[in-house]
């Protein structure tokens, strides 16, 4: 493969991930097809390699410099392999330059995994259902050209649309400068929120379990309570912990961090990282046993912080510290101290994270080839995943605990309520919780 020499500043938000890879939290996600028929590790060899020329900056590994690290070029060749490894795996060591990304097969599994760095979860899948698109057209024999959804050129998947959109708005800007300030602050220096505990796996891996609903009694259930999908698993999330928390433990709130993909206020193509996050705080005391007494107050707040103006807020907030001469005139070395304590306050302010990815769109004539699609995030304790595709909905949960008692709560509440769950796992005891 003809190597091209590029470099890429970080986005806003990959500029800190690096301080934060610590132990079991290797800020990897796995993003995994699973089709109807085994895969073809040949065929899909030949479609990540006509896949790359449209996402140049995957080619790239990560080099540390002066102020900031970057991404440059790597020579290291991008080889699918089989799926024996652990799962989210670090992918980025330091000092080492290798690919940030990982695709590999099981059966009839295609995963791929990627460090944050390159992109979020809405830039991976973009990302998969290309390779997808290559494979399956050339398999089944049908016109890449007329099923490919995504016709962005590469600049345009290559932006870093934090940049774009801070600078594009210098009005607004100013307008909300004191209160972009308070909520950095407020970020940076968050309360303590209440810590799911467990004893963890002593290689500090990421144990997977994968629940899958059908999604019309997923709706069937969130309509009941005239809430869409992602407020109703939240609600039943919290309710989860509610159930297994102490009474000393209820004096802290529980803290949902929600991950949201900014395309949806802002008219960008890129692949590379473009989302915010809203908090979901809940306090202990308001649950009186019931869902209702948590879905309300989970609705309110999801209301209250998905608007477009505090949207912006929290996109300018991130874009703070890129925007601080100071801080860009820092070097790295003296940077580095303050990024990890910002992490560390980051993660005592929050309990958990739920990320709904949405519903995956696939033209037709792929998607009956494909049976269902999952997320993985690995985390310091546990985090939340939710994919839909047609009629399956898989909930895709990854914790480094060796006992599963949140989530495996979380999946008997949908069963009590009529939603089927079929299990599937990575780990050798699900059930020990």
């Amino acid at each position: 493969m003809a190597s091209q020499q590029n470099w890429y500043k970080l986005d806003n938000v990959a500029k800190i991930i690096p301080s934060s890879v610590e132990g079991a939290d290797t800020r990897v996600f796995r993003l995994t097809c699973e089709l109807k028929e085994t895969v073809d590790p040949v065929l899909l060899q030949t479609a990540l390699e006509r896949t790359l020329p449209e996402f140049p900056y995957m080619s790239c590994c990560l080099r540390r410099g002066i102020f900031w690290y970057y991404l440059d070029t790597c020579d290291e060749y991008p080889a699918v392999c089989a799926d024996n490894r652990p799962a989210l795996e670090a992918l980025y060591v330091a000092g080492q330059k290798n690919l940030l990304f990982r695709v590999s097969y099981f059966e009839r599994r295609i995963n791929l995994e990627m460090f944050h760095v390159l992109s979020d979860g809405t830039g991976g899948f973009v990302f998969l259902t290309h390779v997808l698109t290559h494979y399956l057209s050339d398999k089944y024999n049908l016109p890449f050209e007329t099923l490919a959804q995504d016709v962005s050129s590469a600049d345009e998947k290559t932006a870093d649309a934090f940049r774009h959109f801070y600078e594009g708005r210098r009005e607004q800007k100013k307008n909300n400068h004191v209160r972009v300030r308070r909520n950095f602050m407020k970020e940076m220096f968050p309360d303590r929120a209440y810590q799911i505990r467990g004893e963890k796996d002593e290689n500090l891996q990421q144990h997977l379990i994968e629940g899958t609903v059908p999604t019309d009694k997923l709706l069937e259930a969130a309509h009941k309570y005239e809430v869409t999908i992602g407020v109703f698993c939240t609600a039943v999330y919290v309710e989860a912990m509610l159930t297994q928390m102490s009474v000393r433990e209820k004096r802290r709130p529980i803290v949902v961090s929600v991950p949201v993909n900014l395309r949806q206020f802002f008219p960008s193509a890129t692949t590379r990282n473009f989302f915010g996050a809203i908090q979901i705080v809940y306090n202990p005391e308001r649950y009186n046993g019931t869902l209702e007494s948590v879905l309300s107050e989970v609705k309110r707040l999801f209301a209250e912080n998905l608007t477009e103006e505090k949207i912006f807020g929290t996109m300018n907030s991130y874009a703070a510290l890129e925007h601080n001469y100071a801080v860009k005139m820092t070097p790295l070395f003296l940077k580095w101290p303050a990024i990890h304590s910002y992490n560390f306050w980051m993660k005592t302010g929050v309990t958990t994270s739920v990320s709904n990815l949405g519903r995956i769109e696939l033209p037709d004539e792929l998607a009956k080839y494909v049976d269902s699609f999952s997320a993985f995030m690995s985390g310091r304790t546990a985090f939340l995943c939710i994919s839909t595709f047609r009629d399956k909905t898989v909930f895709g949960a990854a914790t480094c605990f060796t006992r599963h008692a949140v989530f495996m709560r979380f999946f008997r509440r949908l069963v009590q309520m009529g939603i089927p769950v079929e299990i599937a796992t990575n780990d050798y005891d699900v059930e020990a919780d």
